[in-house]
């Protein structure tokens, strides 16, 4: 589960802005989960963007934004559509790969792409980025046939407080402070209780990284539902040591989303990838990360 996108990503910065959506007004609920609890229900969501940073070498650098939109059912998530945009330049891959028609260079060109992922049940679809470069001329999507939150997933946050398995582990050792909570979890951890981080890193973290340690500060507002969420964590390889930070702002709380699968038309299977056969396709996501 090495991230040496990130490493690579550092040579650029920007952000994404997100449009707010209308937040409904609801009863003071008297803690983070209930209030979460009480935004359950068919056509509901919250709206949501991110920016991460990485500090290599003693520099930081914004490396990846995403913004998107998570749809709850009664009991919690059951859709979400986001897109990502990583800082990769198209002038950066061709200094890095000498052919240009590679797997890698392609890889790497699509990276420089916005990647948007959309989840519906348990359907993961995938359009744009590092897939879009291997996908037939007439499709726009590849129906990917695992858990995924894309290529970009582990570039992006870790961490979704909008689950409640996920929230309720981290409140039960948080300490609690104005205007929020802070705490600390684990690769480990997350990966136990959040089918978002399985998503996003894909491959189960080694008895090493497991024990990696995600600080975290949860800001709320006064219906007690999260309004941002920054956490940090540092990758380490040999000599080198980079720190990874994400902030995530969450809007909208209670507003009608609704998350549609792409038409079948529009979507390929894995093994309709073109240059990229069925194992490296499905082994990528973890190779990159």
């Amino acid at each position: 589960m090495k991230r040496l996108i990130l490493g690579l990503a550092c040579v650029s910065a920007a952000a994404l802005a997100v449009p707010a959506l209308t937040s409904a007004a609801h009863a003071q609920a008297a803690d983070p989960l209930t209030a979460l609890k009480s935004q359950f229900g068919t056509g509901r969501g919250v709206s949501f963007s991110e920016t991460t940073k990485a500090a290599l070498d003693g520099e930081r650098r914004v490396t990846a934004s995403r913004t998107g939109v998570l749809q709850f059912g009664r009991s919690g998530i059951t859709a979400y559509d986001h897109t990502a945009k990583t800082r990769i330049k198209r002038s950066d891959v061709e200094a890095l790969t000498e052919d240009s028609e590679s797997v890698l260079a392609k890889m790497l060109r699509g990276l420089s792409r916005p990647e948007r992922v959309v989840r519906v049940n348990n359907a993961y679809y995938l359009s744009g980025g590092a897939f879009g470069e291997f996908l037939p001329a007439d499709k726009t999507w590849l129906r990917f046939p695992e858990a995924t939150n894309g290529v970009t997933g582990s570039m992006s946050q870790l961490v979704n407080v909008a689950e409640p398995t996920t929230l309720k582990a981290l409140l039960a050792r948080a300490t609690k402070q104005a205007g929020g909570y802070t705490g600390k979890t684990t690769f480990g951890e997350l990966y136990k209780v959040s089918p978002w981080f399985r998503a996003s890193v894909m491959d189960r973290p080694s008895a090493k990284e497991a024990k990696t340690v995600v600080t975290w500060k949860l800001s709320l507002g006064s219906d007690q539902l999260a309004t941002r969420l920054t956490t940090s964590y540092t990758e380490r390889s040999g000599s080198d040591k980079m720190v990874v930070t994400v902030e995530t702002r969450y809007t909208g709380w209670g507003s009608k989303v609704t998350v549609k699968a792409p038409a079948a038309g529009e979507t390929a299977t894995i093994d309709e990838l073109e240059g990229l056969d069925e194992e490296t396709a499905t082994e990528l996501p973890t190779q990159i990360n």
